[in-house]
């Protein structure tokens, strides 16, 4: 808020954005700095709530994602290559790839001019599977992120 005051006031007096800009330096020495002073405002004795709120965090979301995340990020990306091999076999067995076998069970061999359609809708299903994987890693990273936010000493709203 204080940058945006001070850019504003530059322009109210008629001074050009880039200069005003040019004047705050680095953007990153600036953030240095601004976190810098934010961290050294915060308290330096953790409370008992704050240490709790710490191992509360670790105890459950810590665990638990060496286990989501990984599972998650497998199924995403597995299904997902599976999808792009499925549909490649539909078009190469619709093309004459003898050697690719396609069935719904035993004794059940897809006939040759429905090999695209079938890899494609079994394409569509298995694509589903990595796309709502994908989704929820997605998820599960956002809410593994706010939750450390809220864990951290001094956040305001270390509460759960």
């Amino acid at each position: 808020m204080e940058i945006q005051s001070h850019i504003a006031e530059g322009i109210a007096n008629g001074q050009p954005e880039s200069v005003i800009l040019s004047r705050l330096g680095d953007p990153r020495k600036l953030a240095k700095a601004y976190r810098s002073e934010h961290m050294g405002g915060l308290k330096n004795v953790k409370s008992f709530k704050d240490v709790l709120n710490i191992i509360g965090f670790y105890c459950t979301t810590g665990l638990l994602s060496v286990m989501v995340i990984p599972v998650l990020a497998t199924l995403a990306y597995g299904f997902g290559f599976c999808t792009i091999l499925t549909i490649l076999a539909g078009i190469l067995r619709t093309f004459g790839a003898s050697w690719i076998n396609m069935s719904i069970g035993p004794g059940m061999e897809v006939p040759t001019q429905y090999s695209m359609i079938f890899a494609l809708v079994l394409g569509a299903i298995i694509g589903g599977i990595a796309w709502f994987s994908w989704v929820g890693l997605k998820k599960y990273l956002a809410f593994l992120s706010e939750r450390y936010s809220r864990s951290l000493p001094g956040s305001q709203s270390a509460g759960y």
